[in-house]
């Protein structure tokens, strides 16, 4: 009987010493490391079209790999995604890389299957280290326009960051 006593009378107390500590304040120091994962770099190579034939130019001829190398030592997880980003123009519906000249953009695709590669700052395709997106850069033009020979010009940024 005495054990229980005490045991009650102790919870008691705790619960006395709880209610009382509602009304004083309390100093808390919090201290808090946020931990980026490691970095992955990126790095590109600049795609050369050589002599470009205004009369050639059908999104599909001069269609040259873009390509690039990723370094992801270190990295936490497999799991990545990448967005393209630069200055676009529309070309016969699509959203390509301007080059510089009314009508004429580069196409950037995927080179599994050639289809269009989504460009913009909201566009972010995942993908997994292990299989990276292959892309492949096409000159194309707007369909009826016609073009002066000249020279052309595009650029673009990829990021990749962890999903």
């Amino acid at each position: 009987m005495k054990i229980i006593y005490l045991a009650v009378s102790g919870i008691a107390l705790l619960a006395w010493n709880v209610a009382s500590a509602e009304t004083k304040p309390v100093n808390l120091e919090l201290r808090v490391l946020v931990d980026a994962p490691p970095p992955c770099t990126v790095t590109g190579s600049a795609v050369e079209f050589g002599d470009v034939l205004i009369a050639s130019i059908d999104g599909n001829n001069y269609r040259q790999n873009a390509g690039y190398t990723l370094d992801c030592s270190g990295r936490l997880a497999d799991d990545l995604r990448m967005q393209l980003k630069g200055t676009t123009t529309t070309v016969n519906g699509e959203t390509v890389l301007d080059a510089g000249i009314a009508g004429f953009g580069i196409r950037i695709e995927n080179a599994a299957d050639n289809s269009l590669f989504s460009i913009g700052e909201n566009n972010w395709t995942p993908f997994a280290f292990n299989s990276l997106p292959q892309l492949k850069a096409v000159p194309v033009k707007q369909n009826g326009v016609q073009l002066a020979p000249t020279e052309f010009n595009a650029s673009m940024t990829m990021v990749v960051d962890y999903q």
